[in-house]
């Protein structure tokens, strides 16, 4: 509770009208100060006669965990076990960047003893963490000019994860693989589904693999052999460096980068595979290669927290720790490949022996969305056109894989894309 400052501002004013009428022997200003007296003295008596009463403020839920864009209900409950008060005026504080969709985080009537009121409202928050933790509650007389302010921490918050979005299936080919079955085609014959070749009939061979087609032309028993399937380790990295991504009013291409290394992430965990996670360009925020549902969460735990900073240790995507990389692992990175040596970086990285796979995220169409047509636009857009061409030309040279994404459309749509590319031997 809080004192009204007005009482203490309209007495000095009062007693400085009255001193300043005294001096200078002027009734004008003697009556001046009567009003002031007057207003003084109603708050005195408004204070006198104001019954406090006893708030407790409650707010659910304590801690929670949502999909971003969700919709959360927060309930606010005020119990009144002191005097009742003629009106009362209760405020819960709202998160900036949080959408109030429905409900009203705030209350104004009378409030009896021994009474609760409760205040349910719904925000739909961003991905990240937010929380709420002052209550402030404003409480009148019947008549009267006094008023008390109650203040209470309340501390909740709610996290917003990324949104996982279902994949189609990617390709990979690392160089190195446990000796765990996995999803993994490991180029080896043994036991798998996809078939691998044929070889001579030995003592010992299961009757049922026997290729019977060839055995009719050729008069020789031969055995199917499958192609073994063994679990890799898959590293996520995702470029955090504020160079790297575009904000264009209220929007940016950062939060859909981290919804990209989730759905990825998402992806390779639940084919099989020990996925590891790094944020670069703010420090070594580093995940170990694990599986699991539960590592799952540390990695979108992880992403929640994240945001773009600017460092100067780590503007440029040569400083990569590869110490920390298990050597041969397969590497997704999800950037925008800003700096000019960010495509050359990468070849570097598949010259070493890992195996990259660039999620190149082009952000021109998101750029150019609201901007006027005109001439110096359109020939900054084709040099933009050509710059990513010749970086996804170099990187594909050098064996780099290339996914050209716009950030306007899903993941999965860029992926099933570069398939077909692929497929129909198009480049750009």
């Amino acid at each position: 509770m809080t004192a009204d400052p007005r009482y203490s501002i309209a007495l000095l004013a009062a007693a400085a009208v009255l001193l300043a009428g005294l001096f200078a022997r002027s009734p004008a200003l003697l009556l001046l100060s009567v009003p002031l007296l007057v207003y003084a003295a109603s708050l005195l008596l408004s204070f006198i006669t104001l019954r406090r009463p006893l708030l407790d403020a409650q707010r659910t839920p304590r801690w929670g965990q949502i999909v971003e864009g969700d919709p959360f209900e927060v309930s606010l409950t005020v119990a009144n076990t002191g005097a009742a008060v003629a009106y009362a005026a209760i405020l819960d504080e709202v998160p900036p960047s949080v959408e109030l969709i429905d409900g009203d985080p705030s209350y104004s009537g009378p409030l009896g003893e021994g009474e609760s009121i409760t205040i349910s409202y719904a925000l739909r928050p961003e991905r990240g963490v937010y929380a709420q933790s002052q209550i402030r509650a404003f409480v009148w007389p019947a008549f009267g000019l006094a008023v008390d302010e109650y203040r209470f921490d309340c501390l909740t918050s709610v996290s917003a994860t990324p949104q996982v979005d279902a994949l189609p299936r990617l390709v990979i080919r690392p160089r190195r693989r446990h000796a765990f079955v996995g999803p993994v085609r490991a180029n080896i014959a043994g036991p798998g589904i996809e078939f691998f070749g044929c070889r001579s009939f030995a003592d010992g061979d299961d009757v049922r693999r026997v290729n019977w087609r060839a055995y009719a032309r050729l008069d020789q028993l031969f055995v199917n052999e499958y192609e073994q399937e063994r679990m890799t380790d898959v590293i996520v990295v995702l470029d955090v460096r504020l160079s790297a991504h575009l904000h264009v009013g209220t929007r940016s291409t950062f939060g859909l980068c981290c919804r990209a290394a989730a759905s990825l992430a998402s992806h390779f965990i639940r084919q099989g595979n020990r996925v590891g996670f790094l944020m670069y360009g703010r420090s070594l925020d580093w995940i170990q290669p694990a599986c699991g549902r539960f590592h799952l969460e540390k990695i979108l735990a992880a992403l929640t927290r994240a945001h773009p900073v600017r460092s100067d240790a780590f503007e440029h995507l040569a400083q990569l720790p590869l110490q920390m990389l298990p050597s041969g692992c397969q590497i997704v990175i999800v950037s925008s490949l800003a700096q000019d040596s960010d495509p050359i970086v990468l070849a570097k990285l598949h010259a070493r022996g890992y195996s990259v796979l660039a999620m190149y995220a082009d952000s021109l169409a998101f750029e150019q969305e609201g901007q006027p047509q005109d001439r110096s636009l359109g020939l900054a857009s084709r040099a933009n056109a050509l710059r990513s061409i010749v970086a996804i030309r170099v990187m594909r040279s050098f064996g780099v894989q290339v996914v050209p994404w716009d950030v306007r459309q899903p993941l999965a749509t860029a992926i099933h894309a570069a398939r077909l590319d692929r497929a129909a031997g198009r480049q750009p």
